[in-house]
């Protein structure tokens, strides 16, 4: 069994509401923020991660967001 890439579902969550909405708070462009997000959370490319790994990564942020930042993300409407 494969590997499943992450969805469209997933990656247009991440978009609007993990890096517009930080990248909105902090004063950066979206794909300044997605960099910046990227850099501190995964060592390589974003675009690797499996469904698992990419639902793991986007928990740790909005972990972060909260008790770094205060700033709440809202949760995925459905995890896939």
């Amino acid at each position: 069994m494969g590997v499943w890439l992450r969805t469209n579902k997933q990656n247009n969550y991440y978009w609007k509401c993990i890096v517009k909405i930080l990248g909105q708070d902090l004063g950066y462009h979206q794909f300044e923020m997605h960099k910046i997000l990227k850099d501190m959370f995964i060592p390589d490319s974003s675009t690797d991660l499996s469904t698992a790994d990419f639902n793991r990564y986007c928990e740790e942020i909005r972990i972060w967001s909260q008790t770094e930042l205060g700033i709440i993300l809202p949760l995925p409407k459905n995890k896939n």
